[in-house]
């Protein structure tokens, strides 16, 4: 009869032992889980606190066609959200009538009135989109025709489309 309990004691602390296991993975497995989520809700209010509006007039003329080879395109982008932006407007993806606009074919300032170096809410990037650096896109405006060009912009989830006619020459 001694050998009962003995084999009932070898049961039960080998199910301790795969208790305290399970235990084990399953804590890793919600620490995972709680860490995604919490980097998830992070990412979520930056793109919630992220606004900009392109305020530039599609009838101002926001082609220079004297501006290099191609010309250029500046526009205006107000932040709008209450989240702080690169002041290069580096933190913006563009793309100029279908094709990708690379960082280094842009220039950005901002031309707040208290001459800031960050761009907060309500400042004003000037962003300039160098036409000579993007090999798909040539001089805008067909001889004497005019044409339409779409700008679709992207900052932090936050999108913005805009267009304008180039006039011809």
């Amino acid at each position: 009869m001694a050998s009962v309990p003995v084999s009932h004691l070898v049961l039960f602390v080998a199910s301790l032992v795969i208790a305290a296991g399970v235990v084990g993975t399953v804590t890793t497995g919600v620490d995972r889980v709680s860490s995604a989520v919490n980097d998830g809700s992070l990412d979520a209010t930056e793109q919630l606190r992220t606004d900009v509006t392109v305020i530039s007039d599609p009838n101002a003329g926001v082609y220079d066609s004297d501006a290099g080879e191609d010309g250029n395109v500046t526009l205006l982008i107000k932040n709008t959200g209450t989240q702080r932006l690169a002041p290069d407007g580096s933190g913006i993806d563009l793309v100029f009538d279908g094709v990708f606009v690379r960082p280094d074919a842009t220039t950005g300032e901002v031309v707040s009135a208290d001459g800031t170096t960050v761009w907060s809410r309500g400042d004003v990037l000037e962003l300039t989109i160098d036409l000579d650096e993007i090999d798909e896109i040539g001089p805008l405006g067909d001889g004497e025709e005019s044409t339409d060009h779409r700008v679709h912009l992207t900052v932090n989830g936050d999108e913005e489309l805009f267009q304008f006619r180039a006039e011809g020459s």
